[in-house]
């Protein structure tokens, strides 16, 4: 009989706790061992699965409302569930190790792409975060990845070939496995290559959508639809998180700046031309820097990463172009493919903020999101 490493045993134990409260939390239906063994992927067998929930049940992390029903965590279950995602979110010694490992951490869990950034950030700094993707407009496909982030989660990232890039994060109902997605990834290139994006909802419901037989496939297909149909009807996304630091840390007796604030949320459009136009001013100034390095025809050795050309642009209170931002600053940066600016990442705060944390946060996570692209780029798909 072979015995694990107690700490494999433990970390199996865990996992298998985390799933079984993450799981009655979203659906708030107590959670069974054939349920477990359906869809939480643990590689073990169903016997081992009643073993384990009866050891979490005797030492009180979990318990049965009825004989015959599924487990709910107890007070005890949701204390080492918080206290795991916790130890996953603490941070490590050096600025940027706690930025990278967060970024992977929380790309992992794939609750959306670019929120996640904009969080992550607010998180960082204690003060608003942003993220902003670049205008579609009218483009072509150049290429479509599907990356399976986990059995249920999945990325979608759009190539256009005017260089403009789109991602997004789907949850799905039913899982999907890596390797379907990879083939759904692979015949849809083959469709739609070249095609215009305004012509991808109608083709993917009809050609793949209507064919489709496994739910999990079935629920991305719907999604994408629906994405799709979503791009061309918005000019930008724009993820702003972390408000609530800014009203955490008003200024005493300051109620003007809580009246801008809530104004920025009921009138975004305007930050999102302010955003846009910095993104313009990006563009500009990043074709100029990769000018010189084009003309001199530089050529990159095997494994060598590109030159970064994005800038951190810094305003302060009364350079910004929104007049409710007097006392307010913004720290942004595009992120760049192949020397165009992309998106735009960066924080805004009370002109108080401590500028160089802030410049090297934002310079960070626009180089570690120019990398993820730029990995993403190289992928060559199978004929």
């Amino acid at each position: 009989m072979r015995v694990l490493k107690p700490e494999v045993a433990q970390d199996r134990k865990d996992k298998i706790l985390n799933w079984v409260v993450y799981n009655y939390v979203s659906t708030g239906r107590p959670v069974s061992s054939e349920l477990i063994a359906e869809e939480g992927r643990f590689s073990v067998s169903s016997a081992t699965i009643r073993n384990i929930l009866k050891e979490l049940e005797e030492t009180g992390y979990l318990y049965q409302a009825h004989t015959s029903g599924g487990r709910i965590p107890s007070d005890k279950g949701y204390r080492a569930y918080v206290d795991n995602v916790l130890r996953l979110q603490r941070l490590a010694v050096s600025e940027k190790e706690r930025l990278e490992q967060e970024y992977d951490r929380r790309a992992e869990q794939l609750d959306g792409f670019l929120k996640h950034t904009s969080r992550m950030l607010a998180d960082m700094s204690k003060w608003a975060g942003f993220v902003m993707s670049a205008d579609l407009d009218l483009d072509s496909v150049k290429r479509l990845d599907l990356i399976s982030m986990g059995p249920k989660s999945v990325l979608s990232v759009l190539f256009a070939h005017s260089g403009i890039i789109k991602h997004a994060a789907f949850t799905l109902d039913h899982p999907a496995d890596k390797s379907s997605v990879r083939a759904l990834s692979v015949r849809l290139n083959r469709r739609l290559k070249d095609l215009p994006i305004a012509d991808l909802p109608q083709i993917i419901w009809k050609e793949f959508l209507a064919h489709e037989r496994s739910k999990g496939l079935e629920d991305l297909l719907k999604k994408l639809v629906e994405y799709f149909k979503g791009l061309s009807k918005s000019d930008d996304a724009l993820y702003l998180e972390g408000l609530s630091r800014i009203y955490s840390n008003l200024e005493d007796g300051n109620i003007e700046d809580f009246r801008n604030i809530a104004r920025l949320l009921e009138e975004k459009d305007r930050f999102s031309g302010l955003l846009r136009e910095r993104l313009r001013d990006c563009a500009i100034k990043t074709k100029a820097l990769a000018a010189p390095q084009s003309s001199q025809g530089l050529i990159m050795r095997p494994g060598e990463k590109p030159v970064k050309h994005h800038i951190v642009d810094v305003t302060i209170g009364s350079e910004n172009s929104i007049k409710e931002f007097k006392n307010f600053s913004l720290v942004s940066s595009s992120y760049c493919i192949n020397d165009k600016a992309v998106g735009l990442v960066g924080i805004l705060g009370y002109k108080r903020m401590e500028y160089p944390r802030m410049i090297s946060l934002v310079d960070t996570v626009s180089s570690m999101m120019e990398d993820m692209l730029v990995d993403w780029e190289k992928i060559d798909f199978e004929e």
